[in-house]
């Protein structure tokens, strides 16, 4: 129940963020403020998956980024997200894995753990055109899902300004 109720928020969110949108360049991205300092950025693939970088509430460390399946479970529901391998290419680079927090249909990178996976993926994001994302659900097939994300450095920098703080170098 708890998790189908973060979903529901996270897709509301979403929703209302694409009612309120500024576009941040030419590119696909989507971005939006709302009142209570909440921010963020958003991109759709073709199949209504989306990519989002948002902050909940302004200051540092704040910002995280989730990864929206538009058709695909990427965990059973339960009380406390799943750590599991997400594999990202960048453009043509060589393939790199992280952990990331999987829930039912999302996956999330938080600034406000130790952990660099929010960082690492920051800074490939914002010099790329395109990525892959292949998400290790281990309930079923993996999840493949693919982005254009050109435009993504205006994007995060708008995402990171509003929330007051500094990008990952």
């Amino acid at each position: 129940m708890r998790y189908s109720l973060v979903a529901a928020l996270a897709v509301a969110i979403s929703a209302t963020a694409v009612a309120q949108d500024q576009p941040a360049s030419a590119s696909g991205w989507q971005t939006f403020e709302e009142d209570g300092g909440r921010s963020g950025a958003i991109l759709k693939a073709d199949n209504g998956s989306q990519i989002v970088i948002k902050c909940d509430k302004p200051g540092k460390r704040e910002v995280h980024a989730m990864i929206m399946s538009a058709n695909d479970k990427l965990a059973v529901p339960n009380d406390r997200p799943i750590s599991r391998p997400i594999r990202f290419q960048f453009d043509n680079k060589s393939p790199a894995t992280e952990n990331w927090r999987f829930y039912e249909t999302y996956a999330m990178a938080s600034g406000k753990t130790g952990d660099r996976a929010l960082a690492r993926f920051i800074v490939d994001l914002r010099k790329a055109n395109k990525v892959r994302t292949i998400l290790s659900t281990g309930i079923g097939p993996d999840v493949d899902l693919s982005f254009d994300v050109a435009g993504a450095q205006e994007a995060i920098a708008h995402v990171y300004e509003a929330c007051r703080d500094s990008a990952p170098a």
